[in-house]
């Protein structure tokens, strides 16, 4: 099964191979390019990327949200992050919390 993940309310496939030549091509992520609004990273390599970043460049296709690109990253089988900071990292996220 090859995962998928939405653009613009289409379902696209992404292969474990298009997300390596991608991330080859891309910059990982550093303290240039780092920001706050994007939170969720998924480790290629020895490089850290957007995971919607990565998949657009990997397909053409831009994910429409980061939850279904980070979804598609970890079912390929790569290690998925998310940028914590300030209050994450003491209280969590709310959307996380009972």
């Amino acid at each position: 099964m090859t995962p998928t993940f939405l653009s613009g309310g289409t379902r696209h496939e992404v292969t474990r191979e298009q997300v390596q030549q991608a991330a080859f091509r891309l910059v990982s992520a550093h303290s240039e390019t780092f920001s706050k609004n994007q939170a969720w990273f998924a480790l290629v390599g020895t490089g850290l990327h957007y995971v919607v970043d990565l998949i657009d460049a990997a397909t053409g296709h831009r994910p429409s949200s980061a939850e279904t690109a980070r979804l598609a990253m970890a079912a390929l089988g790569f290690p998925v992050l998310c940028l914590a900071y300030g209050s994450l990292l003491t209280d969590g996220h709310p959307a996380h919390r009972e």
